[in-house]
């Protein structure tokens, strides 16, 4: 766990300012999800907790005037870019490819080091990203720094926002709904 103290968060928060307020972020989208600094509901199947990251970052790319690009491991998904939002990019890396080798690739390939930062947690992947001159957060750093921007996306990774989503079905009557929902779906 991360010190929770507010020095922490100061000097998290001035790292983040000096390094000229990155205009992009380039997230390891399971990385993000899994750390246990981001909560999810536990309801939710995988790609629903991918959804919720989706609209977490989205909001806070928003409140922060950010470009983000969140990459995932292929699962089934077509390769390269499958959604785009205005300011949140998903990716998906190509069938036999991790999320890691794409992510190392962009870091390499980028232009203008000074205005991204990578998150993620892998020593890899942080690495490569010194490496190429780019500055990196670990998932935890970035979570934090979330929650202490004090409204700026925050919100959308509070508890609180974790229990609205929280269903007091059981499994299976969340399983009858699935079924009925993808039937629909496919008569349509």
């Amino acid at each position: 766990m991360l010190p929770a103290s507010s020095g922490f968060i100061f000097r998290l928060k001035n790292t983040f300012s000096a390094m000229d307020a990155p205009k992009r972020l380039l997230i390891d989208g399971y990385n993000l999800l899994n750390s246990r600094s981001f909560p999810t509901p536990a309801h939710l199947d995988l790609e629903g907790q991918r959804d919720h990251l989706a609209r977490v970052l989205n909001s806070y790319a928003a409140k922060k005037n950010l470009r983000v690009t969140l990459v995932f491991d292929n699962s089934q998904k077509p390769s390269r870019e499958v959604s785009r939002h205005k300011r949140l990019k998903i990716m998906f890396s190509a069938p036999g490819q991790e999320a890691d080798d794409l992510i190392k690739k962009l870091i390499r390939q980028e232009k203008t080091p000074a205005e991204l930062t990578v998150v993620s947690s892998d020593r890899a992947i942080r690495f490569a990203a010194k490496d190429h001159g780019v500055s990196s957060l670990s998932s935890e750093e970035f979570c934090s720094l979330m929650r202490s921007d004090g409204g700026s996306g925050s919100s959308a990774v509070t508890a609180a926002q974790v229990a609205k989503y929280e269903s007091e079905m059981g499994e299976e009557e969340v399983q009858f709904w699935k079924n009925l929902f993808e039937r629909k779906r496919r008569d349509e």
